[in-house]
C-alpha cells in the first residue's frame, strides 16, 4: 500500500541536469549511513540490453513475461525474444548513478534514493522525518509508477501526507519549483 506523496519538482530532456538536481535535494537531507540507491529501467531493444548488460554485468534482468527467467547476459540464446526486459541495480548511493543514465535506453524506468531524513523545518513547524521519504528520478516518464512515457525525465520529492509545504520548502532550496500535481507514492 502505498503512504507517501510525490511532488514533481522538475521535467527535463536530460537526465544529468535531473540528477545534479538530484544531488542539490539530497545535500539538504539528512543522511544515514547506509542510504540506498535503486536504479530500475527496462530495455526495449537487444541493443539497449546489450548496453545495460555491458555496464551492469552484476545486474539483474527479468523479462517483463513472467512465465520467463532471469536473463544473465546479453549473450543468452534468445534474448531478442525475451523483450522487454527489466533491469534492476542497487548500490549505495553515489556509486553508480551517472554510468546508470548513461546506460538507459528510450524504456521507462526510475532512479530512487531511501534510508535519509529530510530536515526540520523550523518555520513551518516541522520535524525532521525520515517515514516516507524518498526522492525518485522518472526516467522517460511522467509519473512516479513510470507508466506513463514521455520524453522526458522527471524528479520527484516523495514525503508523508500533510508535508506538502516541506516538499515544497526543499524544491525551493534547491533552485527548484514546484512543478505539477502531488499524486501518491509508494
Amino acid at each position: 500500500m502505498s503512504t507517501s506523496q510525490a511532488l514533481p519538482v522538475l521535467r527535463t530532456p536530460d537526465p544529468h541536469v535531473a540528477h545534479a538536481a538530484a544531488r542539490r535535494l539530497l545535500a539538504l537531507a539528512e543522511a544515514v549511513a547506509d542510504c540506498n540507491t535503486e536504479g530500475v529501467t527496462t530495455a526495449l531493444t537487444a541493443a539497449e540490453a546489450r548496453h545495460l548488460f555491458a555496464a551492469f554485468p552484476e545486474a539483474r534482468a527479468t523479462p517483463t513475461d513472467p512465465h520467463q527467467t532471469a536473463v544473465r547476459e546479453a549473450a543468452t540464446p534468445g534474448v531478442e525474444a525475451l523483450l522487454p526486459l527489466e533491469f534492476q541495480v542497487q548500490q549505495p548511493a553515489g556509486t553508480f548513478e551517472e554510468r546508470f543514465l548513461d546506460a538507459i535506453g528510450s524504456g521507462p524506468g526510475s532512479l530512487s534514493w531511501s534510508y535519509f531524513f529530510w530536515p526540520a523545518v523550523p518555520e513551518l513547524g516541522m520535524a525532521r522525518r525520515a517515514k516516507d521519504t524518498h526522492l525518485q528520478l522518472a526516467l522517460n516518464s511522467d509519473n512516479v509508477d513510470f507508466d506513463r512515457p514521455a520524453e522526458h525525465h522527471t524528479l520527484f520529492v516523495h514525503f508523508r501526507d500533510g508535508d506538502v509545504e516541506r516538499a515544497r520548502w526543499l524544491a525551493r532550496r534547491a533552485g527548484l519549483a514546484d512543478d505539477g500535481e502531488v499524486e501518491w507514492g509508494w
